[in-house]
C-alpha cells in the first residue's frame, strides 16, 4: 500500500529591506533594478514546480515588466482576482474564492509543488492557515518607505527554521522552513 504524498507549498519572492513587496502604486520596478549575479538561476527550483499562485496585481505588474516574454512558461497560473474571471492569457485561470481553501485543494491534488509568488494578502492568509512549507525570501538593499507589505499585520505567530543564507549579488536570500 502506498501513501499519498502531499505537494509542498513554497513562497519564493523578494522584498525591500523595510519589508515591502511593491510600492504604493504596485510597481515592482525597484526589484528589476536590483543587480543579480548573472550566473544565478532558479531553474532547479522551477523544475519541481507545476503551479504558480499569485494575486491579480502581481500578475498585471509582472506582465508590464515582462512584455511579450512568457510568464512562468509551462506552469499553471492561479490568479486571485475580485474582478476577473475565466482563463489567463498564458495558461491558467482566475479564481475569486478563499486562497487558503484553493491552496489546500491544490496541495492534496496530484502534481509537483506549488509556488506562491505574491501578494501580501495571499501570503498572510496562507501563513495564518500554516499552508506554506518553505520560504525563499530575497532581501533587496533598498528602503521604499511605503507600499504593500510581504507580511501584513494579522493574528499569527510562526517560528521558522533557517535552512540557509545565500548572496545573489545585491540580494540576500534567506531559505526558511516551517517548524
Amino acid at each position: 500500500m502506498t501513501s499519498k504524498t502531499m505537494r509542498k507549498v513554497y513562497f519564493y519572492g523578494a522584498m525591500s529591506l523595510d519589508g515591502f513587496l511593491a510600492r504604493e502604486d504596485d510597481s515592482l520596478q525597484w526589484l528589476f533594478d536590483t543587480e543579480l549575479d548573472p550566473a544565478y538561476s532558479i531553474a532547479d527550483f522551477e523544475a519541481g514546480i507545476d503551479t504558480v499562485v499569485m494575486g491579480n496585481t502581481t500578475y498585471k505588474e509582472t506582465h508590464k515588466i515582462l512584455g511579450d516574454t512568457p510568464m512562468f512558461p509551462r506552469k499553471e497560473k492561479i490568479v486571485f482576482s475580485r474582478s476577473q474571471a475565466g482563463s489567463v492569457a498564458d495558461g491558467g485561470r482566475y479564481v475569486s474564492s478563499d486562497p487558503a481553501a484553493i491552496v489546500s485543494d491544490l496541495k492534496s491534488a496530484k502534481g509537483k509543488n506549488i509556488w506562491i509568488v505574491g501578494g501580501g494578502a495571499i501570503v498572510t492568509q496562507l501563513v495564518r492557515q500554516d499552508l506554506i512549507d518553505e520560504f525563499w525570501i530575497q532581501i533587496a538593499p533598498i528602503l521604499i518607505g511605503r507600499g504593500k507589505r510581504l507580511f501584513e499585520e494579522a493574528d499569527y505567530e510562526k517560528r521558522l527554521s533557517l535552512i540557509g543564507i545565500k548572496r545573489i549579488d545585491q540580494l540576500t536570500e534567506l531559505h526558511l522552513k516551517r517548524e
